[in-house]
């Protein structure tokens, strides 16, 4: 219930905020009309006037429709004559230039400074609408960013709680007791599914990383198809499958070295003891085996990098060939 009154709040919060913006743009805009007519006071619009009654601009259920100030912004540009429309083209310019307009560039080309005012007026339309269509889009993928840092958020959790719990586990008492009856064989099993979990946490951390990195470039299409729960579940599953492979291809010796674990029993497979006393220098304490701790890193690995346990098996079969 808390966590639901938190967002809840951010949710009004940012709700607040946008409305604070849509008022203050009508504000102005509400304000360059009436300089308008101060000068020209016989060239009323009904239409702009009509979305500038209180009735419509104090309707709570308005304060943050956009197409109201983007229509008034639209129709104030037949009013704009000379020196004025030359200033509004530049500050368009400007505004679609610093948010990305993609038609920025286009639009920059066709400007001819000895046009008349009908065809200046017709391009600060467009590059108007363009501008405004640039900005509904970055509401939406920040609205989209926002809802896929919490579903990541909510994924780590789960699996930083799933870690933890393990650990806790292999460090009580009961564990050491139990490890002590269980065949060598179930202890096998046991390292499989840990190492798989790591595959499984190798993969969330690459795409939490990936999301940190990209999330402001990424358009709402590249956020709904890249962090969708299916697709994050698929990542998962590919990180956890290329940890069991990596498993494998270490307990049969394919690979080895000072920084892959040594199986204790090379005809059995196994890596010896999970959980050890550590009584080196200064205080002792328990932990995870070196082979272990080795076995979880490489596992780890496997599931964060797409190309670790392919590029090791295309090592593999070309070393088979030769």
């Amino acid at each position: 219930m808390q966590d639901t009154d938190s967002n809840a709040s951010t949710d009004s919060r940012g709700r607040r905020g946008e409305e604070r913006a849509w008022a203050a743009h009508m504000a102005g805009l509400r304000a360059s009309y009436h300089r308008h007519l101060a000068q020209h006071p016989d060239r009323r619009d009904s239409r702009i006037e009509a979305l500038l009654d209180p009735q419509v601009v104090d309707q709570p259920a308005n304060w943050r429709n956009w197409e109201i100030p983007n229509e008034i912004e639209i129709l104030l540009v037949q009013m704009k004559l000379g020196a004025d429309l030359e200033v509004a083209l530049d500050s368009a310019f400007l505004t679609a230039e610093k948010i990305a307009v993609p038609t920025f560039a286009v639009l920059a080309k066709r400007r001819d400074a000895q046009a008349n005012d009908e065809a200046k007026q017709a391009l600060l339309a467009k590059l108007l609408r363009d501008t405004h269509n640039r900005y509904a889009a970055r509401r939406s993928e920040r609205a989209e960013r926002a809802r896929v840092a919490k579903r990541m958020t909510y994924l780590g959790f789960g699996l930083t709680g799933v870690i933890i719990g393990v650990f806790l586990i292999l460090g009580t008492g009961w564990f050491a007791v139990a490890v002590e009856k269980m065949p060598f064989t179930d202890l096998v099993k046991y390292n499989l599914i840990v190492t798989t979990f790591f595959g499984f946490l190798g993969a969330y951390l690459s795409r939490l990383i990936a999301f940190q990195n990209t999330a402001v470039s990424l358009s709402v299409d590249d956020l709904e198809n890249g962090y969708s729960w299916h697709f994050l579940m698929v990542r998962l599953l590919v990180g956890g499958l290329s940890s069991v492979i990596l498993y494998f291809v270490i307990s049969g010796h394919l690979i080895g070295g000072e920084l892959f674990p040594a199986p204790a029993n090379g005809a059995t497979g196994g890596f010896g003891d999970l959980w050890t006393k550590h009584d080196g220098p200064g205080m002792p304490y328990e932990g995870p085996s070196a082979n272990f701790a080795k076995l979880i890193v490489w596992c780890f690995i496997a599931g964060f990098s797409e190309r670790f346990l392919p590029d090791s098996l295309s090592a593999l079969e070309a070393k088979s060939r030769s």
